[in-house]
């Protein structure tokens, strides 16, 4: 998609999601069954992000933290609680509108957002120990303008920094495009940060489940919009909401051993998602 297409289709998105806020602040009082496969992603995607963060970056206080694509913000803000100063961008006003309420909700003062696209950073070079960037460069079509936020990324991070990615990006691939996705693989994607000078230091699998979780996640295809952890809220359809939302939770039980055991394990190769870590060596080049 063209920076315009891609602008309004994530402003549509913050406006639902600001809808969807609304709503539930508004209707507590129903009840809404819980998508428990939409909510197991999202707190798989938290643990093996921290734990790479934690335990591999060390990320402490003095840090300066770079996080592209910050949507409505749930990054930003954890990386703003663990770091002296976090730069959230976004190609979406809309979405950093959200992003900057929540942050303001939580008393959070050490955070600058900008409305920027990644391809171009305005931002100064060897500026920042961590570039977070979770499912941004797979939504990025043109392969001239990938290769620079690529190249943007590895500049603006420090040498010995860590740009820290979260991407669909499979070993091996017979599709290279959804309407949504620009699939590339791994070695795709280390072969240009080498280029940039950025080398790979860790990765892990995180969706060795998907074939599990195909076919709940496509009766939840709508809810990962407006109603991205509730769906069927209206009362007529409960008795359907409470049904899927057992069927769900039994495909989370299916799904957490194989992501967070077996994708440890060569049975890694085999997952369409990767976080992958690169460090800025430039300091030993």
């Amino acid at each position: 998609m063209k920076e315009k297409e891609l602008e309004k289709y994530w402003n549509s998105m913050a406006l639902e999601a600001a809808d969807h806020e609304r709503t539930i602040r508004l209707q507590k009082w129903r009840k809404a069954a819980r998508n428990w496969l939409a909510h197991y992603a999202d707190t798989r995607a938290k643990d093996f992000i921290m734990n790479v963060v934690d335990n591999i970056v060390k990320l402490d206080k003095s840090a300066k933290v770079l996080d592209v694509g910050c949507g409505p913000g749930k990054w930003t803000k954890i990386f703003a609680e663990k770091s002296s100063s976090v730069t959230a961008i976004d190609i979406s006003s809309k979405m950093i509108e959200l992003a900057r309420r929540r942050v303001q909700k939580e008393r959070l003062k050490n955070v600058d957002f900008y409305v920027m696209n990644v391809s171009n950073l305005n931002l100064p070079g060897d500026t920042y120990d961590m570039v977070n960037c979770v499912t941004v460069l797979q939504h990025i079509f043109d392969e001239e303008e990938w290769k620079r936020a690529v190249h943007e990324m590895v500049r603006v991070t420090k040498p010995g920094g860590y740009i820290l990615l979260f991407e669909t990006a499979p070993y091996f691939t017979f599709k290279r495009r959804t309407s949504h996705l620009c699939i590339r693989t791994t070695k795709k994607y280390i072969r240009e940060f080498q280029k940039a000078g950025a080398y790979l230091v860790y990765w892990r699998a995180i969706d060795l489940s998907f074939a599990v979780t195909f076919l709940g996640l496509r009766k939840y295809a709508s809810s990962f919009g407006r109603d991205i952890y509730y769906f069927l809220t209206r009362e007529n359809a409960l008795f359907s909401a409470h049904l899927l939302s057992f069927f769900s939770r039994m495909m989370v039980t299916l799904a957490k051993p194989l992501d967070y055991k077996l994708a440890e394990t060569p049975f890694a190769f085999l997952s369409m998602g990767r976080i992958l870590l690169f460090k800025n060596m430039a300091s030993d080049l």
